[in-house]
């Protein structure tokens, strides 16, 4: 049989016990004292029964304060859209009604070719940004015509709020003249 001797007695009496407690605290207490620290903190956020009435009429008011605000915006009216255009039109019906336009001021289309422009252009940048024009294209046409008449085609895609920019303008000749025209549809 092994004997046992005072060390052992102390180690038994005092370690032992150290260690279980030591093992509790580090297994079990860490839980409880995280809670106990989310409780009190919770208690200090919230505010004591003689301050309760005035926190609580501040708070109110602030409420209040947000609440016409919001009315306040829901009562402005959206600004009107400065272009008629729909996000799913195609470059070949945008093209069309810009043809259309053309034909009902009294200019005769010569021809009409895509321009490789820079993508890096603020007009691209600007008709993307809308949403209606995710990716613009640059079309230059040549047209016979009067500048009346050119005028006539310009006030037409204001008027009908086209989704179009001009970029440059040319006439060569006078009178009954060959212009060309760079937009952007």
């Amino acid at each position: 049989m092994t004997q046992i001797r005072t060390r052992d007695k102390v180690f038994l009496a005092v370690f032992l016990p150290l260690a279980i407690v030591g093992a509790y605290l580090y297994f079990w207490g860490g839980d409880a004292a995280k809670a106990v620290a989310a409780m009190r903190a919770r208690r200090e956020a919230l505010v004591s029964a003689e301050d309760f009435p005035a926190e609580k009429r501040l708070r109110e008011a602030k409420i209040a304060e947000a609440e016409r605000a919001l009315a306040a915006e829901k009562a402005i009216q959206p600004a009107a859209p400065k272009i008629a255009a729909a996000s799913d039109a195609t470059v070949a019906g945008r093209e069309r009604e810009v043809l259309r336009v053309f034909r009902e001021s009294g200019l005769a289309v010569m021809r009409g070719e895509t321009v490789e422009a820079d993508s890096a252009e603020p007009v691209v940048a600007a008709m993307a940004a809308t949403g209606l024009l995710p990716s613009p294209v640059c079309r230059r046409y040549t047209l016979d015509g009067t500048y009346p008449a050119v005028k006539r085609a310009l006030d037409a895609f204001c008027r009908l709020r086209m989704a179009v920019v001009a970029s440059r303008i040319g006439m060569d000749g006078a009178g009954f003249a060959r212009w060309t025209l760079e937009l952007w549809l």
